[in-house]
C-alpha cells in the first residue's frame, strides 16, 4: 500500500498537470483501492443477514430445534462483526487518505501563493483566498472522503440488493423499483441547481471574509472616520444576501428528504400489498417475503442518503474547481534557469532600455542606468513618477515588458530567486511587521544572527531609542502589522531587519518618510558605514537624503530625463532644481508650522 509522502515532496515527473487533486487521487489509487475492496466485502456481508433470516423463518413453518435458532442467531451476529470491521477500516483507509489528500494541498497552496508574483495580489481579494483555503480545501476533503466512502456504499449496495432481489422474485423486484426513473429525474435536477447554488454560497462567503479582514486591518480608519454604524450596516446587508443564499441552498437539501421518503414508502407499501398476496397465494415462502424486505428496507435506507451524498458530491465539485483555479494560475515570474552567477555578489546594477507596463498603461520606457557596486544612486521623482517600480525590478516584484535589467552582468531573470533575492535587501515604504515580538521581526531574514548583530542594527536605525521605553525591549511583541508601534517606529524597525541582511545591494524606497527630521539625519549619518561597502538605492523626497547620494537620476514622464551629482543637477537648473526647491519650500513651511504648534502648546 502507497504510503503518505512527506510534506514538499514534489509529484513524481509527468505528474504536474493540471488537476492537481485528480494526481494526488491516482497517486493513492491503491489505498482507495484497498477501501473500496473492504467496502464490497462488507456490503455483501451486510446483504447475508436477510438470507439467513429467511432459512429461519422457513424453519420456524417447519418447526425448529432451539440449538438450530441459535446457531441462526451467532450467524447473523458473526456477520455484523465481520461487516463493522471491514467498514470501519474502508472508513479509515479512504477517510483517512482524503486527509493526507487535504494536507498535500494544503501545503502545495501554500507554496503555490508563495511563489505567485506581486501582480496576482493586485487583483486578488484577501477573503476570497482564505476561503479557498480553508472552507474550499475542507469541502475537498469531505468529498474524497466521506462522502466517496457513502456514494461507494450506495452503488455497491443499490447493485448487490437488486441481485439478492432479482434472484428471490422479479416481479416483486421491478415493483420495488417502479419509482426508480422518478428518483432519477430528481437527481437529475436537484445537481443542476444544487452547483449553481453552492457556487453563489461560496462567492458570498469570500465577499464576507473579504470584508471582515478589511475591517479588522482597517480598524483605525474605520473608528478615525466614526465609520463604525456604517461598517455594520455593510456588513449586515453582505451578511443578509450571505443568509438568502444559503437558505436557497437549504431549500433544496431539506426538500429532497421528504420526497425520498415519500417515493421509498410508496415502493414498500407496493412490495407489502403484492408480496403478501402471493405469500396467501402460496406462490413465494414467508421466509422468502421477509427477506426481500428485509433487503428492501436497506435499500430504501441507502436511497435517503443519495441526496445528501449527491449535495456533498456537488459543494466537492465546486471546490475543487476553486481550488483549481488557485493551483493552475502560472506566475508571471519564475526562477531563473541560466548558469548561476559568479560569487560572492559585487552588486554592479544596470538598467538597459527597460519598459514596463500594467494592463496595457507604459509606466516606464527606454530607461537607462548603470549604478556601479558599491554607489549610492538616489531615484527622484514625482508621485507616481516610476521609481518603486524601476527599483521593484531588482528583487523581481515584476519583469520588464522590455530590456534588461542586470546585476553583476547577469540578467535577473537567470538568476535563482532565492539567490536573488537574498542578495537585496529591500525596505518598502509602507513597512510590514509580523504579530510577533520584535526579535523575530527583525530577524526574519537573518534568524542566526548574534546579539551584536542586533545591537549593531538597532543603533543604526535608532531603534534603539525606543526599545528602553517598550516594556520587554526587543521581546516585546508588537501585534498584528506592528499595531502597537508608531509609523516611524515600524520604518525603523524594517531598516533593522534590512541591515541584519546584511545584502551587498540595499534598497530604501522611501523608508524614512515617518521619521522626524532630526532622526532621520542621525540614521543617515549611521548608514554611511553600512553604505560605503554596499550598492544602495534611494527614493526619497527629503532633501537631506537626496544630498548624501552619488549619483541621482531624475524620473519625469516615465524615463530618466537628468542624472548626475547632486550640485551639478542645481547648476543646470532643470528638473531636479525645482523638485529640490519645492522640497525645500514644503520642508521650511512644515518646520514653521511645527514651531507654531509649539508655541501655541507652550502657550
Amino acid at each position: 500500500m502507497t504510503s503518505a509522502p512527506e510534506a514538499g515532496t514534489p509529484l513524481p515527473p509527468g505528474r504536474a498537470g493540471s488537476n492537481r487533486i485528480l494526481q494526488y487521487v491516482l497517486h493513492y489509487r491503491w489505498r482507495y483501492g484497498g477501501g473500496m475492496v473492504a467496502l464490497i466485502l462488507a456490503t455483501i456481508a451486510s446483504l447475508l443477514p436477510p438470507v439467513v433470516i429467511q432459512r429461519a423463518v422457513d424453519d420456524l413453518r417447519d418447526g425448529i430445534a432451539m440449538d438450530s435458532l441459535a446457531q441462526y442467531a451467532g450467524l447473523i451476529a458473526i456477520l455484523a462483526v465481520v461487516e463493522g470491521t471491514l467498514r470501519y477500516y474502508s472508513r479509515m483507509v479512504v477517510s483517512g487518505t482524503s486527509r493526507m489528500i487535504e494536507y498535500r494541498l494544503r501545503d502545495d497552496l501554500a507554496r503555490h501563493l508563495m511563489a505567485l508574483d506581486h501582480n496576482y495580489y493586485v487583483h486578488a481579494r484577501t477573503g476570497d483566498l482564505m476561503s479557498r483555503a480553508t472552507n474550499d480545501l475542507q469541502a475537498v476533503r469531505d468529498v474524497l472522503g466521506p462522502s466517496l466512502v457513502d456514494m461507494s456504499r450506495i452503488l455497491v449496495v443499490g447493485v448487490a440488493g437488486i441481485l439478492f432481489m432479482l434472484f428471490i422474485d422479479v416481479r416483486l423486484t421491478l415493483i420495488a423499483l417502479v419509482y426508480l426513473p422518478v428518483v432519477i429525474g430528481l437527481m437529475s435536477f436537484f445537481e443542476t441547481n444544487v452547483e449553481h447554488r453552492f457556487m453563489e454560497v461560496q462567492e458570498q462567503l469570500s465577499h464576507l471574509t473579504d470584508r471582515s479582514q478589511e475591517n479588522i486591518a482597517g480598524i483605525r480608519a474605520v473608528k478615525a472616520y466614526a465609520q463604525e454604524d456604517a461598517e455594520i450596516a455593510s456588513f449586515a446587508q453582505a451578511n443578509e444576501e450571505m443568509r438568502g443564499r444559503a437558505m436557497r441552498l437549504a431549500l433544496y437539501h431539506s426538500g429532497l428528504f421528504p420526497i425520498m421518503g415519500v417515493l421509498t414508502g410508496a415502493g414498500t407499501l407496493l412490495v407489502l400489498w403484492v408480496g403478501g398476496h402471493d405469500v396467501v397465494a402460496g406462490r413465494m415462502s414467508m421466509g422468502e417475503f421477509v427477506a426481500f424486505n428485509f433487503i428492501l428496507a436497506v435499500l430504501a435506507n441507502q436511497l435517503m442518503a443519495v441526496g445528501w451524498v449527491v449535495a456533498m458530491a456537488q459543494l466537492g465539485t465546486v471546490a475543487i474547481r476553486r481550488v483549481n483555479e488557485v493551483l493552475r494560475t502560472v506566475p508571471s515570474v519564475l526562477d531563473g534557469t541560466g548558469t548561476p552567477p559568479p560569487l560572492p555578489v559585487r552588486g554592479e546594477v544596470e538598467f538597459t532600455n527597460v519598459s514596463v507596463a500594467f494592463e496595457g498603461r507604459e509606466v516606464l520606457h527606454d530607461v537607462n542606468l548603470r549604478i556601479p557596486a558599491g554607489a549610492t544612486v538616489a531615484l527622484v521623482g514625482g508621485t507616481g513618477a516610476g521609481k518603486t517600480t524601476l527599483a521593484g525590478l531588482l528583487v523581481r516584484l515584476s519583469d520588464p515588458t522590455g530590456g534588461s535589467v542586470c546585476l553583476d552582468g547577469v540578467d535577473v531573470r537567470e538568476w535563482p530567486l532565492p539567490l536573488l533575492r537574498d542578495s537585496v535587501a529591500f525596505v518598502p515604504q509602507e513597512a510590514f511587521l509580523f504579530s510577533d515580538s520584535i526579535r523575530e521581526n527583525i530577524s526574519y531574514g537573518r534568524p542566526e544572527a548574534g546579539d551584536a548583530e542586533y545591537d549593531l542594527a538597532t543603533r543604526i536605525s535608532r531603534l534603539s531609542n525606543d526599545l528602553k521605553d517598550l516594556t520587554d525591549g526587543l521581546e516585546t511583541t508588537i501585534g498584528e502589522r506592528g499595531v502597537t508601534l508608531s509609523g516611524g517606529q515600524k520604518q525603523r524597525a524594517a531598516l533593522a531587519r534590512a541591515l541584519m541582511k546584511q545584502a551587498p545591494v540595499l534598497v530604501l524606497d522611501d523608508a524614512l518618510s515617518h521619521v522626524d527630521t532630526q532622526t532621520e539625519e542621525q540614521i543617515l549619518e549611521g548608514l554611511n558605514d553600512v553604505m560605503a561597502g554596499r550598492t544602495t538605492i534611494l527614493i526619497a523626497h527629503r532633501t537631506s537624503t537626496l544630498r548624501s547620494a552619488d549619483l541621482l537620476a531624475i524620473i519625469e514622464g516615465g524615463t530618466i530625463v537628468e542624472r548626475g551629482s547632486h550640485d551639478e543637477l542645481l547648476a543646470a537648473d532643470g528638473v531636479y532644481a525645482r523638485i529640490y526647491r519645492e522640497q525645500l519650500d514644503a520642508e521650511r513651511r512644515a518646520q514653521e508650522q511645527a514651531d507654531i504648534d509649539l508655541g501655541g502648546g507652550g502657550a
